[in-house]
């Protein structure tokens, strides 16, 4: 049976070779410092969707938790397959073909029908989903650049800034010495404990 473990470990690897990048940011010029953040942070965000499926898929087909406690499951899937066919169409009336993974809410949408929603997966999910969601407009920001993804992306500079400012490009929120640490860094370092708990490392 796949394990858990195998997304814990490539995660973290992940997550640190981009951490390890930061520090030699500051001898690029400004320009291609934010541009290099930028990067690191679709990067980051691109692993934890992936990852967040994967785990999620393995837990569909009885994957126990890195505690060795099983998942709540109302449904046990035999194969990755079959749990995507299962999220599309099991207890639903309507087929959910669009299976999302980049919000906390989309994910628990996938999974509500097999799936208790007691279940750690649920229950962490629950608790980093504010997290989530302003890496994702963070990212769509990075991505996208269109007029969804700016008005989203003003609520997060709202929150750091206390007025949306015109001059704070992604690139400027990241890479600013007016957090400490990093926003980029904070960012990579609560997406493996995200990953860390979901699997009850």
């Amino acid at each position: 049976m796949p394990q858990l473990a195998v997304d814990h470990r490539e995660f973290g690897k992940q997550a640190d070779r981009l951490l390890q990048l930061l520090p030699h940011i500051s001898s690029m010029p400004p320009s291609f410092q934010k541009m290099v953040i930028e990067i690191i942070m679709l990067r980051l965000f691109s692993l934890l969707e992936s990852t967040l499926q994967s785990i999620t898929l393995k837990v569909l087909c009885g994957t126990h938790y890195l505690d060795l406690t099983n998942p709540a499951l109302a449904l046990v899937s035999p194969n990755s397959s079959a749990a995507i066919a299962n999220m599309q169409s099991h207890g639903r009336t309507k087929p959910h073909y669009q299976l999302r993974w980049t919000r906390a809410s989309e994910i628990k949408e996938n999974v509500k029908h097999l799936l208790n929603p007691t279940d750690n997966l649920i229950t962490v999910l629950d608790s980093h989903g504010q997290l989530l969601d302003e890496m994702r407009r963070v990212r769509n920001r990075i991505a996208h650049n269109n007029a969804d993804s700016r008005r989203n992306y003003r609520i997060v500079v709202r929150q750091y800034y206390g007025a949306f400012v015109n001059t704070v490009t992604p690139g400027v929120l990241l890479g600013s010495n007016r957090h400490s640490p990093l926003l980029i860094e904070q960012y990579a370092r609560k997406s493996k404990i995200v990953v860390k708990e979901i699997v009850k490392a």
